[in-house]
């Protein structure tokens, strides 16, 4: 049994590799390229849909997840950033549409969304944002900002 151990873990250990390392990788925290503190909550950007940004939301004391899909803004990640409209979609929130839609990130879908629009303040990265948001269909009215954080402040 002794001879056999060693030999079965020389020839698990390609196999067993791969599934250790995406383990060990998931275990780790993601690392956003860009993250915000709003008055929502804090914001980060969580991934690219081709040249949409997704950026990811947790309300702050509900424990809500939004997600905003912000069309353009991948294509402006490295300056000349300006102002974006966009649909936000939400685990919950204080009102609920008449219809579902599917977050695409997750594939659920939501009573919970809504349209947004967002100005950044400065062209470059890293750069604070502020606009509006409403509900469904509603005209966004909402207000929204965001500071963006440098070094980990």
């Amino acid at each position: 049994m002794t001879r056999l151990a060693p030999a079965l873990a020389t020839a698990l250990a390609p196999m067993l590799a791969p599934g250790f390392a995406a383990l060990m990788l998931g275990a780790a925290p993601a690392l956003a390229d860009e993250v915000w503190t709003s008055n929502l909550g804090p914001v980060m950007w969580e991934t690219d849909q081709g040249e949409t940004a997704v950026l990811r939301l947790d309300v702050a004391g509900t424990g809500a997840l939004v997600r905003m899909f912000v069309p353009g803004l991948a294509a402006d990640m490295m300056g000349g950033r300006g102002a974006y409209t966009g649909v936000w979609i939400a685990s919950d929130a204080d009102a609920e549409c008449v219809v579902e839609m599917v977050d695409p990130v997750s594939a659920r879908k939501s009573r919970y969304w809504g349209t947004f629009t967002i100005t950044f303040v400065n062209e470059g990265f890293p750069s604070d944002w502020a606009g509006v948001y409403g509900n469904c269909l509603e005209t966004p009215a909402a207000p929204i900002q965001a500071h963006a954080q440098v070094g980990g402040q």
